[in-house]
């Protein structure tokens, strides 16, 4: 079986999750092999490339050409992954890109047509989709077993200091993070929740700037409206001192499925014995510590990635896929900066 050769762009928390995936799945299977790493800050490229035994780049388009990847995995502040994954497209290069994909809808919608114009893969890391909790409930979802599903919640209850937005000047600004709360630390567990509950029709929200000094919301709240009919609540802060798990509650018709932390806290369908997972997953700190958890259900997301390639298919979380996370919290914001309710998809 070929071998997905992948450059990596960036050097920071979310590379180095790519990496240690990458090195997880060339040992176990070999699939995926990493061979370089690109960032500006040359230390931290250097650094990065001799811990995982690539070789490093402080331009971008030397490790596009130079290097002749079969994909690259970007993961550098938001601003730069819509330009970043443009100049890959264009090169003929496949591209999988951390979430959020881009800062609004425009961006999103540009990349997927590039990448058809090219003919090459575009993906989104949404790696939560590929935990075997999430997927475990959401098995019970699509095969009726909750029945009709008629109210959804996602919480994300995090705490960020200070220092956390004050270290990286990127952060906090709408022209390069697109926003805070939601569309940085929330966007996971958001894109989980409608990608079981269905698609949205309309929404209402509120945010706001509680505890930070920054220009975007570190708490926001938002009540859905599902195709289906079922309503939804979305809260996001990164202002709730200490910080818990995030969670996900889904209620149906036939049962409740409740998760804290990827972990099942209660899987109750009538007729079944309820279901639980007692053992905690190992480093599900991320409401405090992001760089704690393990990195499995990347190495989930980039060897599907991978087989796409090989296969020539969709990847399972693709631009189009992607892009739905990123509508709703333009929707979000939309809602929130003219205190109205605002209907989906966005004209």
């Amino acid at each position: 079986m070929r071998q997905v050769k992948f450059g990596v762009a960036g050097a920071g928390v979310g590379a180095n999750f790519a990496l240690r995936a990458m090195k997880l799945l060339e040992e176990k299977e070999g699939i995926v092999k990493a061979v370089a790493v690109c960032d500006v800050v040359e230390d931290l490229a250097r650094k990065t490339a001799e811990e995982f035994g690539v070789k490093y780049f402080l331009n971008y388009r030397d490790l596009l050409v130079k290097e002749r990847v079969d994909a690259v995995f970007i993961s550098t502040p938001h601003y730069l992954h819509f330009p970043m994954a443009l100049e890959a497209l264009e090169a003929g290069v496949n591209v999988l890109v951390d979430k959020p994909m881009a800062i609004n809808v425009r961006e999103a919608d540009e990349m997927i047509r590039r990448a058809r114009r090219a003919g090459v893969k575009l993906g989104v890391n949404l790696q939560g989709r590929f935990d075997p909790s999430v997927l475990k409930i959401k098995e019970a979802v699509d095969t009726g077993r909750l029945g009709r599903l008629f109210y959804g919640e996602a919480t994300v209850k995090w705490f960020r200091t200070r220092e956390y937005y004050d270290k990286s000047p990127w952060r906090g600004r709408w022209a390069t993070e697109g926003g805070g709360a939601l569309i940085n630390q929330a966007i996971h567990t958001l894109d989980q929740l409608v990608w079981i509950m269905g698609p949205v029709e309309y929404l209402w929200a509120q945010c706001s700037t509680v505890f930070h000094n920054i220009e975007v919301e570190d708490l926001a709240v938002a009540t859905l409206r599902f195709k289906n009919g079922a309503l939804g609540l979305v809260q996001a802060s990164t202002a709730l001192y200490p910080g818990f798990p995030a969670g996900l509650e889904f209620y149906g018709t036939n049962g409740t499925a409740i998760l804290e932390g990827e972990v099942i806290k209660l899987l109750d369908i009538k007729g079944e014995k309820p279901y639980s997972e007692k053992e905690a997953k190992v480093g599900l700190e991320t409401w405090a510590r992001p760089e704690a958890a393990p990195p499995l259900n990347h190495a989930a997301s980039i060897r599907d990635f991978a087989q796409a390639i090989l296969d020539d298919r969709e990847p399972k979380v693709s631009g189009e896929e992607g892009r739905k996370s990123i509508e709703i919290i333009n929707a979000i914001y939309q809602s929130s900066k003219n205190s109205e309710a605002v209907r989906l998809p966005l004209t």
